[in-house]
């Protein structure tokens, strides 16, 4: 077993992590190797296997973490006592720029993690489905204070986060993930003119 890290240190796999992240600010994906990253986090080769299989581990496990911390950061700003419409704007527009500051991240979770196939693809629709499940969860929570409002299907949450996901990996791939908070107006009118088509008639 590897022995822990001094007290305030980071675990040898947040520093992997950390490195990765650095060199992806660098060269893309492709082109880096094991010896970067290890080289980046201060940690031997040894203990980078210790931890991940190779590179294609490290970047699944990155992606991983990187949605947790934007969900993370969703989850926190959203207000359950306000209108569930401008939350949900709201919150969008938080996402949008927690992402554009780190572009080379993003690339990597919405691009490059394709590259790796099944794997990558598999991780793909993990994330998606966390902000899926978020999604019907805040319509949830909003029917406790109007009723009438129709349940907002799996299929249909679906279609939002996938349009939204479009939208992002068009910007980056014309070179704008630095500018996603743009994304914000046309994000907003979709998912409101979505969300709205959940209110009962009359409303």
């Amino acid at each position: 077993m590897p022995p822990s890290p001094p007290d305030g240190a980071p675990a040898p796999r947040q520093r992997l992590l950390d490195g990765l992240a650095q060199v992806l600010s660098e060269r893309p994906y492709a082109e880096l190797t094991i010896a970067d990253v290890v080289a980046a986090a201060h940690v031997s080769r040894r203990t980078f296997y210790e931890h991940f299989e190779g590179k294609e581990a490290c970047l699944l496990a990155l992606c991983e973490r990187l949605s947790e911390e934007v969900l993370g950061v969703i989850a926190a700003g959203y207000d359950l006592a306000g209108d569930w419409v401008q939350e949900l704007e709201k919150v969008t527009l938080a996402y949008l720029r927690n992402l554009q500051q780190r572009p080379a991240l993003v690339r990597a979770l919405y691009l490059e993690v394709l590259t790796l196939g099944a794997r990558g693809l598999a991780m793909r629709r993990r994330i998606n489905e966390r902000f899926t499940q978020f999604l019907i969860m805040q319509v949830e929570l909003s029917r406790l204070k109007e009723p009438g409002k129709r349940p907002l299907s799996s299929a249909l949450a679906t279609a939002v986060v996938g349009g939204i996901n479009e939208l992002i990996v068009q910007a980056i791939e014309e070179g704008r993930a630095d500018r996603l908070v743009e994304l914000q107006p046309t994000i907003s009118e979709f998912t409101r003119a979505v969300l709205e088509s959940l209110q009962a008639q009359g409303d």
